[in-house]
């Protein structure tokens, strides 16, 4: 069954991460596990057809991750069409396009609101980031990151998509508002 090396994070992981520490695992009927290059590991499990599966498990719903795991799902699919040199149907084509761009936006929603999320105070009393940190993770100068910031407190800046992701959730009120229609 190959070595089991737990992804970053999962030791003594939640519930809703049970992918990543090995307690889901896929079946597939057409093939099995390809031990030699890692066979079943944590989420990801390899097979002996030569393709791979990894396991999204979330708990935050239709709207949200099925949603993003579906857009991901199109981009994958066009990567490898792509790269192998496979024809794609014009309704194949707009879907993929349309699925980029959508997920782009989201990820773009999601990466503001964790840059917002990572200046709030921490249990230290100070933000849970420094603006120096957040820089090198998002490979954005210091200085970008916190006029970024600035804009988004105050509700100018929001990120396009900022509504879909936190709709429904404490985080809604904070930062000015934020419209936009999915």
């Amino acid at each position: 069954m190959g070595i089991r090396i737990p992804a970053p994070g999962s030791e003594g992981a939640l519930p809703h991460i049970a992918a990543h520490a090995g307690r889901i695992t896929l079946t597939h009927a057409d093939t099995a596990p390809d031990d030699r290059i890692g066979g079943r590991n944590g989420a990801t499990t390899w097979w002996q057809d030569g393709t791979t599966s990894y396991v999204v498990h979330f708990r935050s719903g239709h709207t949200h991750g099925w949603t993003m795991a579906d857009e991901t799902d199109t981009a994958v699919q066009a990567v490898d069409s792509l790269r192998e040199g496979e024809d794609m149907s014009p309704d194949r084509l707009w879907a993929a396009l349309r699925d980029v761009r959508r997920l782009r936006t989201r990820l773009e929603a999601l990466e503001s609101e964790l840059v917002l999320y990572a200046r709030e105070t921490g249990v230290n009393g100070r933000p849970k980031m420094s603006l120096r940190e957040i820089g090198e993770a998002t490979q954005t100068h210091h200085t970008t990151v916190d006029e970024r910031v600035r804009r988004a407190r105050s509700g100018e800046g929001t990120a396009e998509w900022r509504h879909w992701l936190v709709q429904g959730t404490y985080r809604e009120s904070m930062y000015g508002t934020a419209s936009e229609t999915v």
